[in-house]
């Protein structure tokens, strides 16, 4: 009975020790620019990003019907990399209110954005690719003369990132913004499609890779 009881016991620490050593996996990246692994040269603490609109495209923005509520065909993101990721760790970018825009062009509707927020990209296994999640932010769009207020959920999925090695890697936004203050004109939520392409650092490859 001690003898089962023992094996029991061994058996409730392996699968923590493994579901232990599973959480860290699956946060484990870098962005890295080469695809060699493990990475000889990573993307450093502090590193600046900046993507634009995909030249030739435009974002765009849906209401539940389908309807098409705004078409931006520029605007930038960027950020800093406050954690360059690790064995145990994501890399994490922190966007500042100024560092998401849509620039005021025919066909975009007013757009503002109030409160920056946070992106985490994660390693998808097999891959050079990442998926990208996101966090905070507070978006106001005009809607027929209305302010409505949008933002993210926490660690929502933002969409993915494809690696590159010259320099031009590329954001594919799918996601969804989420109503959070504004009357009834205002959707609950607008679906966002858009491509953005690296722009800075300029020629520097990214490719995002388990650690």
């Amino acid at each position: 009975m001690k003898y089962i009881k023992m094996i029991g016991l061994a058996a409730v620490a392996v699968a923590a020790m493994m579901a232990i050593a599973g959480t860290g996996t699956a946060s484990a990246t870098v962005f890295c620019h080469t695809t060699s692994s493990p990475c000889p040269e990573k993307w450093k603490l502090g590193t600046e990003p900046r993507f634009i609109v995909k030249p030739g495209t435009a974002g765009i923005w849906n209401d539940t019907s389908g309807g098409i509520a705004a078409k931006c065909p520029e605007g930038e993101l960027r950020g800093t990399i406050t954690s360059a990721g690790s064995s145990t760790e994501t890399v994490k970018i922190s966007v500042p209110g100024s560092g998401l825009i849509w620039k005021s062009v025919e066909g975009c509707i007013e757009t503002k954005t109030l409160e920056g927020g946070t992106l985490e990209v994660h390693a998808i296994s097999g891959t050079d690719n990442g998926t990208v999640t996101v966090t905070g932010f507070k978006i106001t769009i005009s809607i027929l003369g209305s302010s409505c207020i949008y933002g993210f959920g926490v660690g929502q999925t933002l969409g993915t990132l494809t690696g590159n090695g010259s320099g031009t890697a590329v954001l594919d936004i799918k996601t969804n913004f989420v109503k959070k203050e504004g009357g009834f004109i205002c959707p609950t939520d607008l679906n966002w499609a858009e491509e953005f392409t690296q722009e800075k650092p300029s020629g520097t490859g990214l490719y995002v890779l388990s650690s």
